[in-house]
């Protein structure tokens, strides 16, 4: 019976939108818009002088109808879906902690960034003046992104 009803409310939703549409579509406006397409006054010979009123009258309407009908379909549908919020129906998953990655290993889903650790460039020599050889002076390695 639902079923029914739902298909029924979007039947009346689409018809009385169509109608709506054709009906503003009829009415008077400063420059007659689509109203000349029709032919001049046709408005006014299919509902007399007060056209003008008539198609007010029938907007408003039909602007009811489809307001009515698209709260209606609303109400409906919110029922189909059930209550409670969407992230409350989402798989529970357990956290694993983050364990530390060892340098130079690249830990699953971690994007482009890999980290690579680079020798450090060779620390110039120092001649001293007696003319000995000096200890050489490292520097530590870096790690470069």
């Amino acid at each position: 019976m639902g079923g029914f009803l739902y298909g029924f409310l979007v039947f009346i939703e689409i018809v009385s939108a169509l109608l709506l549409i054709g009906i503003i579509l009829l009415q008077k406006t400063k420059d007659e818009g689509l109203g000349l397409a029709f032919g001049a006054g046709v408005g006014e010979t299919l509902f007399g002088s007060r056209a003008g009123n008539v198609l007010t009258k029938i907007t408003v309407t039909l602007a009811g109808i489809f307001l009515l009908n698209t709260l209606a379909i609303g109400y409906i549908a919110a029922g189909r879906v059930g209550t409670g919020s969407v992230v409350d129906r989402l798989p529970v998953q357990q956290s694993v902690p983050a364990q530390a990655a060892p340098m130079g290993v690249v830990p699953a889903g971690s994007g482009d960034a890999v980290p690579v650790q680079m020798p450090a460039a060779p620390a110039p020599q120092e001649i001293p003046a007696g003319g000995g050889a000096a200890a050489p002076v490292q520097a530590p390695a870096t790690t470069t992104p």
